[in-house]
């Protein structure tokens, strides 16, 4: 026996809703920055082989409807309560995240256990999840402003604060995306690179971690879907509408 099996199964950390809001929300983020840097960046428009700004632009105005829509369609879809479930785990801020925060650096570099009050989330994926949703509010709102109205430059921003206000409009959009690049890039790196963090990777691929890996990074939050797991919206997501007279 292995030692990740003598610690037990794997443990349901994401159910399939959570996932689908997660990647709906990710995947089309990543592209809409992507799609957005040729547009802030000229130098960059050489590289691209066939890029033309009506291209960049559309491809950028789609990628910006689906980053609403499909998430969206995962939290009208899926089962909510366990959206609820990582809302509320996430919105929660307790002494011991500033306790985990504190001891961050000697984290980092392996020289500090994880933390026994630890729950479902530490306190920097709480404080990354207040920066994207914040962060995500605002590019959407200077993004609406640019939405064009015509061919011949006209935004939705001017008719909100006035003709010509356009380019106040997108420097506050280009600020954004520069502000978020770093933590985001941050997020990737732990999620994949990291060997204290990429095993939480598996969760939310597949659902499920290692119950070693959470015993040692989320010690609070394995003794609660262990002994309560309902308690945590960790239930398998049931069928949307279940018929009424089923049996």
């Amino acid at each position: 026996m292995t030692p990740h099996e003598a610690m037990g199964p794997p443990v349901l950390r994401f159910t399939a809703t959570e996932r689908a809001f997660h990647w709906g929300f990710a995947l089309w983020y990543l592209l809409l920055l992507a799609s957005g840097l040729p547009l802030m960046l000229p130098g960059l428009r050489p590289w691209i082989a066939g890029w033309t700004r009506v291209v960049g632009v559309r491809l950028h105005l789609v990628s910006a409807v689906l980053w609403v829509l499909v998430p969206a369609a995962a939290v009208m879809l899926g089962y909510r309560r366990a959206l609820r479930g990582a809302a509320r785990d996430l919105a929660c801020f307790s002494k011991g995240d500033w306790r985990w925060l504190a001891r961050f650096p000697f984290w980092l570099f392996r020289r500090a256990g994880g933390a026994t009050e630890v729950d479902r989330f530490n306190g920097g994926q709480k404080l990354f999840a207040w920066f994207t949703a914040g962060t995500s509010i605002l590019l959407l709102l200077t993004g609406l402003a640019l939405w064009p109205l015509d061919g011949r430059g006209a935004a939705l921003g001017d008719l909100v604060a006035g003709a010509g206000s356009v380019r106040a409009w997108r420097y506050a959009h280009a600020f954004l995306s520069l502000v978020i690049s770093v933590p985001l890039a941050w997020h990737i790196f732990l999620a994949v690179v990291h060997p204290r963090t990429r095993p939480a990777l598996a969760g939310m691929l597949g659902g499920r971690v290692r119950a070693d890996w959470a015993a040692a990074e989320h010690p609070r939050w394995l003794t609660r879907v262990t002994s309560q797991p309902e308690m945590a919206g960790e239930a398998p997501d049931p069928a949307p509408h279940p018929p009424k007279n089923s049996p």
